[in-house]
């Protein structure tokens, strides 16, 4: 019953597309700290208690990472449906499953493989980063409040995923409805900064509409990133629910 779900996911997450997204996402986060990095290591006294949780919160925030996470989070599974559609794959398939099952494990797989090859290069960049430098930062002084570093790290790792979920699941969509393989990494990035130039231009009190705020969200939200991360799961289950009807309709001329 579950095998539906579970193969696409174990397809998408073993996939060279899910490694290569996650290694860029570590890459790039740790490029665009080279400066931080650099000046940590020129340092003649201790770090200050954090140095690398604030290195890479601050490369999270980054220009080159805004402008690679809808490219990033398309890697993994986006195309699959189209490909499946294209080798000839489907016909083989569908009569082992149903079309639901098999539209359902898609969406899944895809949503959870964007999110996810994006949370593992975090990771993997913050585990660089705290193995170079923890060992030369300052412990706090008595009494002094320390930040919960991993605690924020995590909040900001969920609008990532949920952010990762959304634009997978926008290109599998277009995918689905342009029958275009190009179309599935391409349409995420364009609506992204679609996005970005309609609220910074013309439409700068829709806030809950600007990709930038989905990553770090301003003190506008009224529950902040649970605010966020609600409102991405309903745009993730609307454009699941996009796929499901264009991929209905391309498997009914098959």
């Amino acid at each position: 019953m579950k095998h539906y779900l579970t193969s696409p996911l174990s397809q998408a997450i073993f996939s060279r597309g899910f490694i290569i997204s996650a290694v860029g996402t570590a890459l790039i986060l740790l490029l665009s700290s080279v400066q931080g990095i650099l000046a940590g290591f020129r340092s003649a006294e201790l770090l200050s208690p954090g140095f690398h949780s604030d290195l890479i919160m601050g490369a999270l925030s980054s220009e080159a990472m805004a402008l690679a996470l809808p490219i990033l989070a398309a890697l993994p599974y986006t195309a699959s449906f189209i490909d499946d559609v294209k080798s000839g794959f489907i016909k083989e398939y569908l009569p082992r499953t149903t079309v639901p099952r098999y539209i359902a494990g898609k969406a899944v797989g895809c949503a959870v493989s964007g999110g996810l090859a994006l949370t593992l290069g975090i990771f993997i960049a913050y585990g660089f980063a705290a193995l170079m430098f923890l060992p030369m930062e300052a412990f706090p002084k008595p009494g002094e409040t320390v930040p919960d570093y991993f605690g924020n790290l995590l909040q900001t790792v969920l609008m990532f995923f949920a952010s990762g979920a959304f634009w997978s699941l926008t290109g599998m969509t277009f995918a689905a409805l342009t029958d275009s393989k190009y179309m599935a990494y391409a349409s995420p990035f364009v609506l992204f900064y679609l996005l970005i130039i309609l609220y910074e231009r013309y439409f700068d009190k829709l806030f809950v509409l600007y990709p930038r705020e989905w990553l770090s969200p301003s003190s506008r939200w009224v529950f902040g990133r649970i605010g966020v991360a609600v409102l991405l799961i309903e745009f993730s289950l609307l454009m699941a629910l996009a796929f499901a009807y264009a991929a209905k309709r391309r498997l009914e001329r098959i």
